[in-house]
């Protein structure tokens, strides 16, 4: 068994577990969060950068397979002090995105 952030996983994850999103994932999407669906709707996902639509094509494999959290490292000239870390939730990321 490994510890992998606050869950325990009960089997070593292969990459047949990680499911690619598909464009039926983008139908009928819901008003509120709800883990494992689209963060955007396709139309908005079109149009954010690359690296954005990366970072999504990753929470949904992420969220195929149970991940619920990333761990982030806030650099120093963000905030203007030192080196900080914080763990962002997938519905952080939601809201963040459909501001």
């Amino acid at each position: 068994m490994r510890r992998r952030g606050r869950k325990v996983l009960k089997h070593v994850l292969s990459i047949s577990d990680i499911r690619p999103p598909t464009k039926d994932d983008y139908k009928f999407l819901p008003t509120k969060y709800e883990p494992g669906r689209p963060l955007l709707i396709w139309d908005k996902l079109k149009k954010i950068p690359a690296s954005m639509k990366r970072m999504h094509d990753w929470y949904m494999r992420a969220a195929s397979v149970g991940i619920d959290t990333i761990n982030v490292i806030i650099p120093p000239t963000t905030v203007n002090s030192e080196r900080t870390k914080a763990i962002v939730t997938f519905m952080d990321m939601w809201l963040m995105m459909n501001l």
